[in-house]
């Protein structure tokens, strides 16, 4: 799941209770299948259960920036342009 800069993770144990996945704030919803930042979909244990392990995935997700675009290289164009 592609999160929005606006999100905030929240640490949220499956209700298998074999992991502890980070859900993006703005998709909790009450009663439904939450979609984990790793892609995996889940119900959510109760609020009283003890957290899982920590999704290594959800983990690497938010710990790994995006890559992004290399910034152009304007001072070779205009030093090209000139010679």
């Amino acid at each position: 799941m592609e999160a929005i800069p606006d999100d905030h993770p929240v640490w949220v144990t499956s209700a298998d209770g074999a992991a502890e996945h980070a859900v993006p704030d703005t998709a909790m919803t009450p009663g439904a299948e939450l979609h984990a930042m790793c892609g995996t979909r889940f119900l959510p244990a109760a609020m009283t259960a003890p957290p899982g392990k920590t999704c290594p995935e959800c983990l690497a997700h938010l710990l790994v920036p995006e890559p992004r675009e290399p910034e152009p290289r304007r001072l070779w164009r205009r030093y090209h342009a000139k010679h």
